[in-house]
């Protein structure tokens, strides 16, 4: 896996000012199973890294509700995670590449200690920031008069601010569960869709089904443990200088990372001046 990095690098670095920036799987054999699921949501996440990019991305997230935990994670990276792994359990070759431009956050929610463990897999195979927090306690408002259906469900409206933002959520009381994607919950029914004003962040239900599925942890190789302030400087750090986080992340120095220039040709990293990707957190404030 490590004589593709430098061939791939080279590949996907011109890109890197357009587009999301690209991960790799990692392998799913070091797992414990914390919880079984009652319920699974799926949900298809359509975001941007700022609300002026031009280029938007899809993603297709799984929520699982368990007796005591909720974990909120990318179908997509799981699903090329679990190739992977039984790839290398086959001997073969263990490289995979997740496709699109999932998003990189994996939620774990503990509704008795009312914690999140978040993980936050870095670009290129440079490991996971690993961090934990105490769950947000959400105000909302209600207009009981407005209806939406979403995916056969009479849903209400919701309002809230939360992190810098304010969002308009869709919830039904005809499922009784007090959870959403990502950190959102709190209202009294299960929301199927919800978005932030800009509409940087929009999630949006496309199947609900009851689950007798695992709820695992997954130790990945390289986890950094750190708070979340410090995962937020490291993620905002590589949007702002991308080439120079490849390059630091790689021992630094002339001829560990090529870059294809605005002239179609290969570049020594160090040659060429970096590009920022435009980038707006989803939570502005903490």
């Amino acid at each position: 896996m490590k004589q593709l990095i430098p061939f791939i690098l080279m590949l996907m670095i011109p890109f890197m000012a357009k587009a999301q920036i690209g991960i790799f799987s990692m392998s799913q054999d070091r797992a414990i199973v914390v919880d079984t699921a009652r319920y699974k949501v799926t949900y298809t996440l359509n975001y941007s890294c700022h609300p002026n990019a031009y280029n938007r991305f899809d993603d297709v997230r799984t929520l699982l509700i368990g007796h005591h935990s909720v974990k909120d994670f990318s179908d997509v990276i799981c699903h090329f995670d679990s190739l992977m792994t039984a790839d290398m359990r086959r001997g073969a070759d263990s490289y995979r590449n997740p496709n699109g431009s999932p998003w990189p956050y994996e939620i774990l929610l503990s509704t008795k200690e009312k914690s999140a463990s978040i993980k936050y897999r870095l670009p290129m195979g440079n490991g996971v920031l690993k961090y934990s927090e105490d769950l947000p306690k959400i105000k909302w408002t209600f207009s009981p008069d407005t209806t939406q259906n979403v995916i056969g469900y009479e849903c209400q409206l919701a309002e809230c601010d939360f992190g810098g933002r304010h969002y308009s959520a869709w919830f039904t009381t005809e499922l009784p569960l007090s959870y959403g994607p990502y950190k959102f919950g709190g209202l009294p029914g299960l929301i199927l869709q919800i978005q932030d004003r800009e509409g940087q962040f929009i999630w949006t239900a496309t199947g609900f089904e009851r689950a007798k599925t695992p709820i695992s942890v997954y130790n990945y190789a390289n986890e950094k443990q750190c708070t979340s302030e410090e995962a937020d400087k490291t993620i905002i750090r590589i949007y702002k200088a991308p080439h120079a986080f490849l390059l630091a992340a790689m021992g630094g120095g002339k001829g560990r990372l090529m870059i294809v220039g605005k002239d179609g040709r290969p570049h020594d990293a160090t040659e060429v001046e970096d590009n920022p990707i435009p980038y707006k957190p989803l939570e502005l404030s903490k």
